[in-house]
């Protein structure tokens, strides 16, 4: 064999060690590559394949541990001390659950309640309705002589338009003074003074209860007795009661509403201390009888600005269904003629009422003694 036939094969030889190798290096699994894990850092080439195994491992321990849910140790259970030292303060009966850590709330005095020495309508003062004011003014111009008998009142608007009132103030101020018998009202001829203060009848309209309540309205009563009675045989038949029941008794003195001018004669009975200042006359003696159930009214009977009728209503319950009306003539006797300031035997009108529950059940009679030249009774029967 020549020798560049031994060269050649030589090198032939050497090719195919060279693709074996070759081919050798490409069968070596990537694992024996430079590996690089999450938070492992860098690996060198020269690493063996189980150290890369192990820094494999340790990464994917590291990431399980970091998408693991954090749970927080249990904490040592709180003392008794602590326990009670966390609670919410008590609740008392002045500070309401929902109020323990709010600002104390600013409340207003309630008025203190002073009897007054007064009469009503002084201490009621501005409160006064003011059709009543009105008519006091034109009660007092009648009396003073601006308007004289026979004379005609002003119009309604002519009287808006000097008060600065409404039509419906200036009607009730007219129907004041007519039911007070000053001064009437004539087709054509408008509102004519028919009598003078002192000398007129009051007249008022009764015929339904809420013509009582403003009777009362327009009127003065001033209590000047209370206390119990026994009822005698009489009026125990009248009252359907036992004799000698005991009965809530009052008796009162009626008078005119208070007016400016109207007490021409007012100021020397007030002297001879049978009226008070500034009351108009009195044209009413009451007896007033109460239903001993009612027991308790006692104290309202000096206090009340309405009709009695409407305190057994509202404060005790009691609906008025109906009243009963009795008028006879009579005559004062000494008693009552000194309690009006007026004649002994004299000719007056009694009208006695009675008041009724819904079952009957009689609760308040009122027998009202009225001079026969103070008074005259009106009523109207419609179809």
């Amino acid at each position: 064999m020549s020798t560049s036939s031994f060269t050649k094969r030589r090198q032939g030889s050497d090719a195919s060690q060279g693709t074996r190798a070759t081919r050798a290096a490409k069968a070596v699994p990537k694992a024996a590559a430079p590996v690089r894990a999450k938070g492992a850092g860098k690996v060198k080439a020269t690493a063996s394949p189980a150290k890369v195994a192990k820094v494999v491992k340790v990464a994917k321990g590291a990431k399980a541990a970091k998408a693991a849910p954090r749970t927080r140790a249990p904490e040592p259970a709180p003392s008794r001390a602590a326990r009670a030292a966390s609670k919410p303060p008590a609740r008392t009966a002045k500070q309401p659950a929902a109020r323990l850590n709010a600002a104390p709330r600013k409340t207003q005095a309630a008025p203190r309640k002073t009897e007054s020495t007064q009469r009503p309508a002084e201490a009621a003062g501005a409160a006064e309705p003011r059709y009543q004011q009105v008519a006091r003014q034109l009660k007092g111009a009648i009396a003073g002589g601006q308007y004289p008998l026979g004379a005609r009142l002003p119009t309604e608007a002519e009287l808006c338009e000097r008060f600065g009132i409404s039509r419906f103030t200036a009607r009730e101020a007219v129907r004041l003074l007519a039911t007070a018998g000053l001064v009437t009202r004539r087709q054509r001829a408008g509102t004519v003074v028919i009598a003078l203060p002192d000398e007129a009848r009051y007249t008022p309209t009764l015929s339904s209860l809420n013509d009582l309540q403003q009777y009362a309205r327009d009127t003065e009563m001033r209590i000047v007795q209370v206390g119990r009675v026994a009822l005698d045989k009489a009026r125990a038949r009248t009252f359907d009661a036992e004799p000698g029941a005991q009965w809530i008794h009052a008796v009162g003195i009626r008078h005119e509403t208070a007016t400016g001018g109207a007490a021409r004669g007012a100021g020397a009975r007030a002297a001879r201390g049978r009226e008070r200042p500034g009351e108009g006359r009195p044209f009413c003696l009451v007896r007033i009888y109460l239903n001993p159930i009612l027991a308790g009214i006692e104290g309202r009977l000096r206090t009340r600005r309405v009709a009695i009728y409407s305190i057994i209503e509202s404060e005790f319950g009691h609906p008025i269904e109906r009243v009963e009306q009795d008028l006879t003539g009579t005559l004062l006797d000494a008693e009552d003629a000194a309690s009006l300031d007026a004649t002994p035997g004299a000719a007056a009108l009694c009208i006695v009422r009675r008041y009724y529950d819904p079952a009957g059940v009689l609760l308040q009679v009122a027998e009202n003694v009225h001079p026969a030249d103070r008074f005259t009774f009106r009523m109207q029967l419609r179809r």
